[in-house]
């Protein structure tokens, strides 16, 4: 190694020029950029400073030149300790692209939602329990009642009463809402049934007019009848019937011939009309137009329910005696008895 005295020169004027700590750092440096030149070529130091070539020489004052204009940058303020290595930047890892607003919307929609519980309602106090009252008595077993109107009569029927010691119904009609039993002002009993299995009943009110209707279950108890159930109230209008179209009776032939000492014979044509009951055979002393239904003066001789006797005798006439008949046939086509055919009024006179 070559003795500090004969260190190169450019070392030597760096020591020089740079105090402290910065000399040393700066002697490293010139050392390591000129360590060929400070290796001895022969065993003395004066060999190699004389043996050193030209091209030497010229590096080390290139060095020397170097280390002045780095004198003159350097601070004179002892240097920092030299900064830690940064260390090397990981590879972050490859970010998922963030979701479109309509994803996110999707997303939110997918996941469920949490239902709030409802809290439970804070627990009252119960009640102090009551006494039960006393049961009371049971209540008359209800009749369900319905009503209808058809042609001119009203039809009643209701539930049957199930329950023991069942007598009868008792049917009450009434003139308005208040229909009671035993019956009371304006009710009439209009039916008594004792099948307790036969719940119907037809009345036949005054027709254009508001009757009320209830049904009451009995029997008979030591004081009367007790109620068992009642029915409900209903109440209906009949309708009346149609004025009956006025029939015209058809008309038949009348003869009348006189006996000498037996009477009048009569004699008539037959009545050819659906309905037919009876011939009614009538005459009278006084009145030229006798009729059926009986008219003043008018008697009935004689009532023939064969459609086929055509023919009659009046004995009961005197000589002298002269009457007025007529023939009648009455039947039925559907309102009640009417004059199916009639003749006209014949006179005789007896002999």
């Amino acid at each position: 190694m070559p003795k500090p005295d004969k260190l190169p020169r450019g070392a030597t004027r760096l020591t020089a020029a740079v105090p402290g700590a910065l000399t040393a750092v700066l002697l490293v440096g010139a050392v390591a950029f000129g360590a060929t030149s400070l290796r001895p070529a022969s065993p003395t130091a004066e060999t190699a400073e004389a043996a050193e070539p030209p091209a030497a020489a010229a590096g080390a004052d290139e060095t020397k030149h170097r280390l002045d204009h780095d004198s003159r940058q350097a601070d004179p303020k002892p240097t920092a300790a030299p900064a830690k290595p940064k260390a090397t930047a990981t590879a972050k890892p490859t970010e998922k692209p963030k979701p479109t607003p309509d994803e996110d919307t999707k997303q939110v929609a997918q996941q469920p939602v949490a239902t709030a519980k409802p809290k439970p309602a804070p627990a009252q106090p119960k009640p102090t329990a009551k006494p039960k009252p006393a049961p009371a008595p049971a209540a008359p077993v209800a009749l369900a009642l319905e009503g209808w109107v058809k042609d001119t009569k009203v039809k009643l029927a209701w539930k049957p009463f199930g329950g023991d010691g069942f007598e009868y119904y008792k049917v009450v009609r009434s003139t308005d809402a208040t229909v009671t039993w035993p019956a009371g002002s304006g009710d009439t009993v209009i039916g008594v049934i004792g099948d307790p299995k036969a719940p119907w009943w037809a009345d036949k009110p005054a027709c254009g007019t508001a009757s009320s209707y209830r049904v009451f279950a009995v029997r008979s108890g030591s004081g009367g009848y007790v109620t068992l159930g009642a029915s409900n109230v209903v109440t209906l209008t009949a309708p009346c019937a149609p004025d009956a179209t006025p029939h015209v009776p058809k008309p038949i032939t009348l003869a009348a011939e006189v006996r000498a000492g037996e009477g009048i014979k009569l004699a008539w044509g037959a009545c050819a009309v659906d309905g037919f009951a009876a011939y009614k055979v009538v005459r009278s002393k006084t009145n030229g137009d006798p009729r059926y239904p009986l008219n003043d003066g008018t008697e009935l001789i004689a009532a023939i329910g064969d459609a086929g006797q055509l023919h009659l005798l009046d004995a009961a006439v005197g000589p002298g005696e002269t009457w007025t008949y007529r023939v009648l046939a009455i039947g039925d086509v559907g309102h009640g008895l009417v004059v199916l055919c009639e003749s006209a009024a014949v006179s005789a006179t007896g002999q």
